[in-house]
């Protein structure tokens, strides 16, 4: 789940608007690090969202009359490139992820998104070195070049080895902050989303806990697959709305309310998909969680 915050305008995961397990606000933790005020800002999306899970919502209510609040000034590359570095982030390995280095990376891309003087490439050690982080036994161990990672997805027909939607991560099975293994044998192709959910998990248990979960990750698939397939379609209609717009020059024209009428309909099978398959998400979600955190128990109690 992706929400889109009131000021930076970054579409970021949830738990950067969770300020408790059912809490969540209205600008995203980053910007609160700006010392912005959640309670200063309307957020219908956050709001809707809240009111759908029964969570709290922290924000300035949207039937409120209010002045304009203020919006950070960024072009929409620099939104989309930020917004992959931050995610990037939060997949790098949780034992790296300090909350000493987390600080410092919210306070350099505070630093950049107020003065954008370089552009983000999308390689995040590279971004991360020229922000100042500290990458300290983060990078130094991982030298995949792109030629291996090319051949990984290849290799794998760029389908996620986990749950097998599109996968376009290049995973080490064992973490190669641990590891340092490198071996063809220690890589594998995931998807963003089980990247972030593996983490520093074991390997062979993250693989065996999916497995328990077939059904459902077939289910993802089908979800996935039918989302791009309206994705697809509403392109085309608004394409074929655009090119009859510009040949009749009128809005009303019965035939342009027609495809209008599809695109909405359309739409709304879209969103009553996204539904679906977002509950099938949280629920392997919760699940694989759960199981590592009574497999992290009985590690202690052994």
């Amino acid at each position: 789940m992706h929400l889109r915050c009131a000021y930076c305008q970054l579409d970021l995961n949830l738990h950067h608007y969770q300020a408790s397990a059912e809490v969540v606000t209205s600008i995203c933790d980053l910007c609160q690090s700006r010392s912005l005020k959640p309670a200063a800002f309307q957020n219908q999306q956050v709001a809707y969202f809240a009111a759908a899970r029964k969570w709290l919502f922290l924000g300035l209510p949207t039937q409120l009359q209010s002045a304009s609040q203020p919006v950070l000034q960024l072009t929409r590359q620099q939104r989309k490139a930020c917004t992959s570095l931050l995610n990037s982030f939060d997949a790098l390995p949780a034992a790296w992820q300090t909350t000493g280095r987390r600080q410092q990376f919210y306070q350099e891309v505070i630093r950049w998104q107020d003065q954008p003087d370089f552009e983000l490439t999308g390689n995040v050690p590279v971004d991360l070195k020229r922000l100042g982080c500290d990458t300290t036994g983060l990078f130094d161990k991982n030298t995949l070049d792109y030629t291996t990672r090319a051949r990984v997805r290849e290799y794998y027909q760029h389908q996620c080895q986990y749950c097998g939607r599109y996968g376009d991560s290049v995973d080490h099975k064992n973490p190669v902050a641990l590891s340092n293994d490198n071996r063809w044998e220690n890589l594998t192709l995931s998807c963003r989303e089980c990247n972030r959910l593996k983490g520093d998990m074991p390997y062979q248990l993250f693989v065996d806990w999916n497995q328990e979960l077939q059904p459902l990750l077939r289910q993802l698939v089908a979800s996935e697959q039918a989302l791009q397939r309206l994705d697809e379609q509403q392109r085309q209609l608004q394409n074929q709305l655009a090119a009859q717009r510009h040949l009749t020059g009128e809005v009303t024209n019965p035939q342009l309310q027609a495809i209008r009428q599809q695109i909405k309909v359309v739409q709304g099978l879209r969103d009553g998909e996204d539904s679906d398959y977002q509950k099938l998400i949280q629920l392997r979600h919760d699940y694989i969680i759960s199981k590592f955190q009574i497999w992290q128990l009985q590690q202690v109690a052994d």
